[in-house]
């Protein structure tokens, strides 16, 4: 795989510290203009909302007056009693009917006007019928007459009945909702005197819906006290339509809300939010969906706007920071080129400095001329001890040479103890001298163990017994050569002592999944705490001069082999025996 240039790592070091605080900035900046604009459009719709629903109490109030001059007026209880009573009943009828036409045009929206007597009779003046004494919406209303005049005259309140279908006239359908009252005879409050009905184009509910709605994708429907829509737009048809539980909580009402938006209106729902306003007056929600569109464009336009300004900086940066790395680039090209000679066998090759050479190549420089000319020393120190090298290769060949011949002299007496314990001795030299540092499986260091043991037990005639436990999976473990003799050898000779009988040497061996750990153990005499805190704490100055040189030794390969990572630690108690535990990073052979 081809390996990135110097140059090119520069000015992606330039580009990306250049480019991080740029892209932080504009992240932070993109993620606060959010947040206002949205904590800004809500506010704004909810000041619509309000300001909607201030109109819509103060344009049914003046209906509620109309209402008032029609159910508080002496005549219309004199006239409901003449009707009842059949005396003068058409001239009643008519000079109600006249007195009704006089309030109707006061008001745009007013389609109807209509007076249920005690008796049942329901007489009506409405411009939605050929014949303006005929009620045509009645019919269709969701209470019968005697339910509506029961429900009317049971109170003194206003009565607000909401959005239904009403009729259909001229090719149009209308949709009216309706303000109702008791009439009220103030010479005696009780007396039942009929009731008064105005109704009013739905219309009327949609202008004041639209009077707070512009172009900026506002838009803006009623739902009454059961669920169900009063005025959607110029949707007429989903009038009625019960889309929510008004017992729930506001949470619960705005989700159903955005339900059925998103399921009948997904074009209007697109890109927008959707906030609410409960009207306690009326019960009735108010439903403001403000279109996201614009607020959505000017967040563009802010990505737009970073992404032109990153760019252009990280123009700007390759630009500078090429010309700013041109003379370090070079200098570095220059002093790799004189190591590539180098390693090609050019050993008098040397770096030249000069005056545009940065201050830190120039240390380069320095360390690989000083370098070139230390290698030289090595190398011709190297071939004078090669030579000896040589020169004392012959003394291990005569020694291994002359056990040979003793071996076989021993044999032609049939001395086999002595023939196989010199070859023992052979076998063992031969393996610590050859590649006395080198890597050996846990295997063959406890095979040249045994034969290290079979030679000790030879020279104190079997006064110990001895044992080896190795779990199959630390077999191939790997370990360094002679790891593990200064520790057998310091058992040994000052372990055990002559006149015990029982005296036993086991070693085991066990690995987890990154480690491997040896066990040494003895039952001999023990070591005295003093010297087992010495050995523990690595405090091999008072010791030096004793046996215990070697397990100072020992720690001291440990620690160049594994590091902190090579751990020894000593275990002792008087009379009873000591044991070590070394402690070595789990390396395996592999085939």
């Amino acid at each position: 795989m081809k390996k990135t240039s110097l140059r090119n790592r520069l000015i992606r070091v330039f580009i990306l510290t250049s480019m991080l605080p740029i892209i932080i900035l504009g992240v932070f900046s993109y993620i606060s203009m959010s947040v206002t604009l949205s904590r800004n459009t809500g506010m704004m719709s909810k000041r619509s909302l309000k300001q909607l629903d201030n109109n819509l109490n103060i344009s049914i109030e003046a209906y509620e007056d109309v209402l008032y001059q029609l159910y508080t007026d002496d005549n219309m209880v004199k006239w409901v009693f003449q009707i009842d009573e059949g005396t003068n009943e058409a001239v009643a009828v008519n000079q109600m009917r006249r007195f009704m036409s006089s309030l109707l045009y006061t008001k745009d929206y007013i389609r109807a006007v209509s007076v249920i007597t005690p008796g049942g009779e329901f007489v009506t003046y409405e411009q939605m019928a050929p014949t303006t004494y005929k009620s045509s919406w009645m019919d269709n209303f969701s209470k019968t007459q005697d339910e509506l005049y029961m429900d009317i005259s049971c109170d003194n309140d206003v009565h607000v009945y909401p959005t239904e279908f009403g009729t259909n006239f001229a090719k149009r359908d209308y949709y009216l909702f309706h303000l109702a009252h008791r009439i009220i005879d103030y010479k005696s409050l009780t007396r039942d005197c009929g009731v008064v009905i105005i109704s009013v184009d739905e219309d009327f509910l949609k202008e004041i819906c639209l009077s707070t709605s512009d172009d900026t994708g506002i838009f803006n429907f009623i739902v009454d006290d059961k669920g169900k829509i009063v005025t959607f737009g110029d949707e007429s048809e989903v009038i009625g339509t019960a889309v929510t539980d008004v017992s729930g909580s506001d949470e619960k009402r705005l989700s159903d809300y955005e339900l059925f938006l998103h399921k009948n209106y997904p074009q209007l729902a697109k890109e927008a939010a959707v906030f609410l306003m409960r009207d306690d007056k009326l019960s009735w929600d108010v439903v403001n969906v403000t279109s996201l569109s614009e607020l959505t464009r000017l967040q563009r336009r802010q990505l737009f706007l970073i992404a032109v300004v990153g760019v252009f900086v990280m123009v700007v940066v390759v630009l500078i920071s090429t010309g700013l790395s041109a003379n370090l680039v070079k200098s570095v090209h220059y002093v790799t080129g004189k190591m590539k000679q180098a390693r090609n066998g050019d050993l008098s090759v040397r770096a030249e400095k000069d005056k545009a050479m940065p201050a830190e190549i120039e240390t380069i420089a320095d360390a690989f001329n000083d370098m070139m000319k230390k290698l030289n020393v090595a190398l011709k120190n190297q071939q004078e001890a090669q030579i000896a090298a040589l020169e004392a290769q012959i003394n291990p060949h005569f020694l291994y040479n002359t056990l040979d011949t003793i071996n076989w002299m021993a044999i032609d007496k049939d001395e086999y103890d002595i023939s196989n314990a010199i070859s023992a001795l052979a076998n063992i030299l031969r393996y610590a001298i050859v590649n006395s540092n080198g890597e050996v499986t846990i295997r063959d260091e406890m095979e040249w163990l045994r034969k290290y043991i079979y030679l000790q037990q030879y020279r104190v005639k079997n006064s110990f017994s001895y044992s080896a436990f190795v779990e199959p999976d630390a077999q191939n473990a790997i370990v360094h050569k002679l790891l593990l003799q200064p520790f057998i050898e310091n058992a040994i000779k000052h372990g055990f002592t002559p006149e015990q009988e029982d005296a036993q040497l086991k070693i085991y061996v066990c690995c987890s999944d990154k480690s491997l750990e040896i066990t040494i153990e003895d039952n001999g005499k023990g070591m005295e705490p003093k010297i087992v805190e010495k050995i523990n704490k690595r405090d091999f100055e008072t010791l030096k001069g004793s046996t215990n040189i070697g397990i100072s030794n020992v720690v001291t390969r440990l620690e160049m082999y594994y590091g902190k990572d090579g751990k020894m630690r000593a275990v002792s108690d008087m009379e009873k025996g000591s044991r070590i535990v070394i402690d070595i990073p789990l390396k395996k052979k592999t085939d």
